[in-house]
């Protein structure tokens, strides 16, 4: 070869190289997915040409890590075309049903930090660098499942500003534009939310909708359809269509708000659909969200699926585990649903897991459980268990989190060991239990330390469970008299209300014999026409009270400032003979 043929196939060499590192770049990256799903990142080429990228590599910044082919094959990305590069490419067509594009399963995979505090390297099979990024979690993304979206593909790829949390209802937009990157026409439905999560036949059921125009102009003359889907085919069809709501403009970056009631619901499944209508977004694909509810025949008090009891600090060699109960009246299907605590999520079930009312789901660190609670062994009709070594609750008190198939949160309880009966000198080893799964998940007057001996009750009625008597009376205490002894029965007293008016400030007193105020339960807190209030038998200074007849006073003053109900009734407290 002549020193002139040499020096243009140097030259040439440099150019290709160069003009691949300016063409190809890291787009987006899963590093924090949702267990089960798995890790991938997207490289993007902005070129007009195909790049082939057989043989090329990768890395992350540990040393210890190795560096990883991302295949041996001869595989072209497109011009202005992406490729994603997966730890599992099945999972993730699991993930994102409908995922068009290149995936490409990497030979061997390297952990990237759930932290977020990591660096990628890409590589061209001459070893050359074709683009890397060191980012930290501060850059977006996040352990709960969503991607980091580069804003401006050709953009600086280590500037934090070009990088942010996917806004896509997928949470991620693998194989195409990112929801970061501006787009000409783009309106974005961010939001849809049923209220009540429950609900009741006769009752309207609430819908709230969030459009955000994401797109760089303003959008003129769109709407936001909804539909019953009544066939559940999750299409979007004419003779489906509820409510068409138009609008004439957003302008750029900006949000509106839309409410919808349905009124006199009827029982069942639902299944809705919402969709904005927009002849000229460039990206349809965040427009649509589908979301399901179950309407009861009856209010029957239940509460929903709650969060039933929670062992967070058992004894040593035992298993921590918390326990699900279905109180909705109704038949559910755990499918996908999640339960969440701290950065750690876990999948309740990856199969139909149907829970029938009355039916219990304990969630457990280890098969440790079972030598405490030895029944558990040969589970009944009611009663369903899972392992996950994943499961780390707090000592000192944290929120943990259920979630259905949608991402809709059903139950979420922040505990503090300082719901524990103050009469305990040691808790460890002693679950909280809920008194009823009706009450509010977060008032620390619904839990208390379980009664039994062996310490919890998973999968069985609480020990403490309290129920709540309905009565057409104006006040109702049960049970009266009550014994809070820590024993598990008639520990706490249930005070129902009802008032003569729809609204109303109340203050809620017990008095002893003498006239001396002891507790008090509601200070000027505002209500609706009723209400239950629970009592655990303690003063104001957590000190339980002795033996003895006490005088409940309730005292509702309506809007105007008069005084609409002024109740004493006698409360008493016992003990066992």
């Amino acid at each position: 070869m002549s020193k002139l043929k040499f020096f243009v196939f140097v030259l040439f060499m440099i150019i290709s190289v160069s003009e691949i590192r300016s063409q190809v770049f890291i787009n987006e990256i899963m590093y924090g997915p949702v267990s089960p799903n798995k890790e991938w990142y997207e490289l993007y080429n902005s070129g007009a040409v195909p790049v082939n990228i057989q043989n090329w590599k990768w890395r992350d910044a540990a040393t210890s890590n190795p560096i990883r082919t991302i295949t041996t094959s001869s595989v072209e990305i497109p011009a202005n075309s992406f490729v994603l590069v997966c730890e599992d490419t099945a999972n993730v067509r699991t993930v994102f049903p409908g995922i068009s594009g290149i995936l490409v399963q990497s030979v061997g995979w390297n952990a990237l930090n759930n932290s977020g505090n990591e660096n990628l390297v890409v590589y061209n099979s001459t070893g050359s660098t074709v683009d890397s990024l060191t980012y930290t979690n501060s850059w977006g993304g996040s352990s709960g499942g969503y991607s980091l979206e580069k804003r401006i593909p050709t953009g600086p790829t280590n500037n934090q500003a070009n990088w942010g949390t996917s806004i896509d209802p997928n949470f991620a937009t693998p194989n195409r534009q990112n929801s970061l990157t501006p787009k000409p026409y783009d309106l974005l439905l961010k939001s849809f939310t049923i209220t009540p999560l429950f609900p009741v036949a006769g009752q309207p059921l609430d819908m709230n909708f969030v459009i955000k125009n994401t797109g760089i102009n303003t959008a003129n003359n769109f709407s936001l359809n909804l539909y019953n889907d009544v066939n559940f085919d999750s299409i979007a069809q004419n003779n489906e269509l509820i409510t068409s709501k138009p609008y004439a403009s957003l302008v750029s970056n900006d949000s509106l708000i839309y409410d919808y009631s349905i009124s006199d619901i009827d029982t069942g499944l639902k299944q809705y659909i919402a969709k904005v209508i927009y002849t000229e977004d460039n990206d349809t694909l965040n427009n649509k969200i589908i979301k399901q509810v179950y309407v009861s025949s009856s209010g029957s008090g239940t509460g929903g699926i709650v969060i039933n009891e929670i062992m967070y600090d058992p004894l040593t060699n035992e298993s921590e585990w918390i326990e699900i109960y279905n109180a909705s009246g109704q038949t559910v299907n755990l499918k996908n649903w999640k339960y969440k605590e701290s950065s750690t999520t876990i999948t309740l079930s990856s199969t139909d897991l149907v829970m029938n009312p009355g039916d219990y789901f304990i969630l457990a660190h280890d098969t440790s459980i079972l030598n405490n609670f030895g029944y558990l062994r040969n589970l009944q009709s009611n009663q369903y268990i899972k392992f996950s070594s994943s499961m780390s609750l707090t000592n000192t008190g944290e929120t943990i989190t259920v979630t259905d198939s949608l991402n809709n949160t059903i139950d979420a309880v922040t505990y503090d060991p300082d719901w524990n009966n103050p009469n305990l000198p040691d808790t460890k080893g002693i679950s909280l239990e809920r008194i009823n799964p009706g009450f509010a998940s977060n008032d620390r007057s619904n839990w208390s330390s379980c009664a039994k001996p062996v310490g919890g009750t998973p999968g069985l009625v609480n020990s403490i469970y309290t129920q709540n008597i309905v009565s057409s009376s104006t006040v109702t205490i049960s049970p009266n008299p009550f014994s809070p002894d820590g024993d598990g029965y008639e520990d706490f007293a249930l005070i129902k209300y009802k008032l003569n008016v729809p609204f109303a400030q109340m203050r809620v007193k017990v008095y002893d014999i003498k006239g001396r105020l002891v507790k008090t339960l509601a200070n000027n807190s505002v209500t609706g026409s009723e209400g239950t209030i629970i009592f655990n038998g303690f003063d104001d200074s957590n000190q339980k009270l002795r033996v003895g007849i006490y005088i409940l006073l309730i005292e509702a003053v309506d809007d105007a400032g008069g005084t609409v109900d002024n109740i004493k009734t006698p409360i008493v407290i016992a003990s066992k003979l």
